[in-house]
């Protein structure tokens, strides 16, 4: 099972620049626990021109529980750890626009703003494998960081 995650643009921005690649995704969507090792977690964010770019491709190594002391608790109380060889952060200044592709796959998007449909708990939404190789493909060009 591969899940999409909107990773907010305010979040996004401040996450890379105080933590850099960390290889490491908080949220409160229980899914983010159900992610089995190997299996990815697309990430998607809004750049500030408003376009939706490709972030991450995390390939899940590892899941565990925040507690409330954890440094990343204030994303969620499921923590999923990449593998640092097979993931990917992609440049998302140049990156391509990814709404197009986010909107042909299997998940909901009941809003007219794709970001709004990605709000709260419904930031993760679950991939079906035909979901999982349109984003490998779209993601086969794009330059990384």
């Amino acid at each position: 099972m591969s899940l999409l995650f909107f990773w907010k643009g305010t979040n996004y921005y401040r996450d890379m620049n105080i933590f850099g690649k960390s290889y490491e995704l908080n949220q409160n969507n229980e899914l983010m626990n159900r992610v089995g090792r190997g299996e990815h977690i697309w990430a998607f964010t809004r750049r500030k021109d408003k376009t939706y770019v490709l972030a991450l491709d995390l390939s899940v190594i590892g899941k565990s529980r925040n507690t409330p002391q954890a440094q990343g608790y204030k994303y969620g109380v499921y923590h999923v750890e990449g593998d640092r060889r097979k993931s990917r952060y992609f440049n998302t200044a140049k990156g391509a626009d990814v709404e197009p592709i986010i909107r042909s796959l299997s998940v909901t998007i009941n809003a007219k703003t794709l970001g709004h449909s990605f709000q709260g708990e419904r930031a993760v939404k679950q991939l079906t494998a035909s979901d999982d190789v349109m984003l490998m493909n779209f993601a086969s060009n794009l330059m990384t960081i």
